[in-house]
């Protein structure tokens, strides 16, 4: 796979890791194209500063408010039949991925996971009700975490997922029941969909380093500094609740491409995005919080 470009998906409260990621990949690929997938569903949030300084583009699309998730699979739609990598912001890239897959020949290239059901069962679909929506459907068998893969655009269409996604602005789930909320579920349904049918090719490799219980311990940062590739994977901190980097595993390779990201900017621009960081958190903690009272009282 030539892959020709990054997305990267964020919205104003994750921006800052947004940020962190986008310095990760710089840091491997200084001139590769990364568009960022805006998300207007929080509203909207400054991104020129990182457009400037980061080589970075907005991707530029008619759709605005994507939902959970669901602004990934707009490069799927694109028009130009280019490779692409998704990534969430909540990720880090820790070596040369892209050269890592350019020898692969597949349409997909998803991480090598494999859920026990019950799991299964509680983040992708309905294994005892999938059939209701393809009857011959077959579960292959293995799934993927939809916040890092490779994919090629004019594959799957938007027409595709309208057996199980009404494209309203945001997407709404036609069988949350079935198929759950999130464009994780969805996109792992019509690839594993697709695949059986032969209409997609997928290969999967060991991509996502979920940081749990000691799981990236083995990724040396001095190699990352040194710019040795043995590390090409993609951490993602998926489900980690805390707004403090220093509370998360394998803090360091995140504070060490912030200050990677840090190092193009002033020290004064460092100080106010700080403290800009700070009050979006207690911004995002209030906003929450009238949203659950305000649900209680309607109830």
């Amino acid at each position: 796979m030539h892959v020709k470009k990054i997305f990267v998906n964020a919205h104003k409260y994750d921006f800052n890791l947004a940020k962190i990621c986008i310095a990760s990949i710089r840091y491997w690929y200084p001139d590769i194209p990364i568009f960022l997938i805006k998300e207007f569903i929080a509203g909207d949030f400054d991104t020129s500063f990182v457009e400037k300084k980061w080589k970075i583009q907005i991707l530029d699309i008619p759709r605005k408010l994507f939902g959970w998730g669901y602004g990934k699979l707009e490069p799927l739609f694109l028009e130009d039949g280019e490779s692409f990598l998704v990534l969430d912001s909540d990720t880090v890239m820790t070596g040369p991925v892209i050269d890592a897959v350019k020898d692969i020949d597949a349409q997909f290239i998803i991480d090598d996971e494999v859920q026990p059901a019950e799991r299964f069962n509680e983040i992708y679909y309905n294994l005892d009700r999938i059939c209701e929506l393809e009857e011959k459907f077959i579960y292959p068998g293995y799934s993927f975490n939809s916040g890092q893969w490779f994919g090629t655009s004019g594959v799957l269409t938007r027409n595709d997922f309208s057996k199980v996604l009404d494209w309203t602005e945001p997407p709404r789930p036609k069988f949350p029941e079935i198929v759950f909320n999130g464009d994780q579920a969805h996109l792992n349904f019509i690839v594993h969909l697709k695949e059986q049918m032969k209409q997609v090719t997928v290969s999967r490799i060991k991509l996502m380093i979920w940081p749990k219980d000691g799981a990236a311990d083995f990724i040396d940062l001095e190699k990352i500094r040194k710019k040795q590739n043995g590390f090409p994977y993609i951490i993602h901190w998926a489900g980690f609740k805390s707004d403090v980097i220093t509370y998360l595993p394998r803090a360091d390779i995140l504070l060490f491409f912030q200050n990677y990201y840090y190092s193009r900017f002033s020290k004064i621009y460092r100080g106010i995005d700080q403290v800009y960081s700070r009050w979006l958190f207690y911004e995002k903690r209030t906003t929450s919080f009238f949203k659950k009272i305000k649900r209680k009282v309607s109830n």
